[in-house]
């Protein structure tokens, strides 16, 4: 186990240091999937060069079927790799993990995967971007099933801040 901590360690010494950019941000999900569903997650993270950034976030999820309102927080981590960008459009994949946590009930579900994401880079220090097709695991309710698709029927918007 040191041996696994002493080399990403190394990796992570290895990153050129000056090319670090911190950013913060938040976004905004609207979902209908079988009931109105709403996430709001606030974010920070690094861009270590123009094609890696590391970040994670905090976040509040809201779901409402018929008469009943679920309310419950949000945990997730991601990792960014550019593949491709120009002066203004950036085209993302994200590994992302969230985990969703539910008031006396604990984890209530978990996603792991890849999904597509596109940046449009308003000037030096802010970006809007938009999350699409998710790929990968979801566990809920004792369950695990393939996450895939179109983001429900909804739209994932978001934006941040480098300093």
């Amino acid at each position: 186990m040191k041996k696994v901590i002493f080399i990403l360690v190394l990796s992570l010494a290895c990153l050129k240091i000056s090319a670090q950019t911190p950013y913060i941000g938040g976004s905004v999900t609207l979902a209908y999937t079988g009931g109105s569903k709403s996430d709001t997650q606030f974010f920070g993270g690094y861009e270590f060069n123009d094609k890696w950034a590391l970040g994670g976030g905090l976040g509040f999820d809201l779901v409402a079927h018929e008469s009943d309102v679920i309310a419950g927080g949000l945990l997730g981590a991601y990792l960014r790799f550019t593949p491709w960008h120009n002066d203004i459009l950036y085209t993302d994949i994200k590994w992302r993990t969230e985990v969703l946590l539910r008031d006396g009930e604990g984890v209530d579900a978990a996603d792991i995967g890849l999904c597509g994401s596109l940046r449009f880079r308003l000037n030096d220090h802010i970006d809007i971007f938009t999350d699409f097709i998710p790929v990968g695991v979801r566990y809920s309710n004792d369950d695990t099933y393939p996450l895939i698709g179109i983001l429900g029927s909804g739209c994932f918007l978001g934006m941040h801040y480098r300093f």
